[in-house]
């Protein structure tokens, strides 16, 4: 049986996930047998995480059960390791939008692991197997930062677009034709980021890009609090 902890909208569409998928909810903490932690990370007001709420809701948690832990909150890599304890972390990667159709339907799995080449418990795997798609099992860290790794491309994405439909804009050319195009292209997809906009209005992009400043600071710009994606060279020669 499973028990989803959070109050946040991840667990809500989670749950409801499992539920369609024919799987058995836990009606108290204390009586589940896999435990996911799927509060969102709070941010500060440049978007920078705000962890001890989550550390103290795990701890909370660990308390009250006696079965396998996943974490799906959103954290930096280290965090999971950090903690020394049995638990799994698994990069959720929903979105406001069409969070119940991702939640139901995952392209992909990605569990971190204390080690990569364990076996999963029988009950995670149950879970798992549920939704047909691949599993990645991989390292804590690993997990931890493929999430930023998406949203960071998600971001790049956004900021391209920016630059193409101001473009489009300067040439009397209409951007809406030029993105159906490239939706139709299979190295971009239909699901890519086409819409312009300022992708800083995702406090999940914006959690990730802070994250990612933390690690790798030539990575991203932070000045007074604001964060771009800088143009990145590569053995002297400017990429974008």
């Amino acid at each position: 049986m499973i028990y989803f902890v959070g109050n946040s909208f991840a667990p809500t569409h989670l749950k409801a996930a499992a539920i369609r998928r024919g799987l058995e909810m836990a009606r108290s903490l204390n009586k589940a047998h896999l435990v996911f932690i799927s509060q969102d990370t709070p941010i500060g007001d440049y978007g920078e995480r705000i962890l001890q709420p989550i550390k103290d809701l795990i701890a909370d948690t660990r308390e009250k059960t006696d079965g396998v832990m996943v974490l799906s909150s959103q954290v930096p890599p280290g965090f999971t390791r950090a903690l020394r304890m049995d638990i799994y972390h698994m990069a959720e990667t929903l979105r406001v939008k069409d969070a119940a159709h991702r939640a139901f339907a995952p392209e992909q799995f990605i569990i971190g692991c204390k080690d990569s080449r364990e076996t999963l418990p029988q009950v995670l795997l149950t879970y798992l197997d549920a939704f047909h798609c691949p599993i990645h099992q991989v390292s804590w860290e690993e997990a931890e930062f493929s999430k930023i790794a998406i949203n960071m491309t998600l971001a790049a994405q956004v900021d391209n677009t920016n630059r193409l439909s101001e473009a489009c804009k300067r040439l009397s050319i209409r951007w809406p034709v030029i993105a159906d195009i490239l939706r139709h292209d299979n190295r971009i997809g239909p699901d890519s980021y086409l819409v312009p906009g300022d992708w800083r209005d995702s406090k999940h992009l914006l959690r990730d890009a802070h994250a990612l400043a933390d690690l790798v600071p030539e990575a991203i710009s932070r000045v007074a609090g604001r964060i771009t994606i800088p143009s990145f060279r590569w053995g002297g020669t400017r990429l974008s």
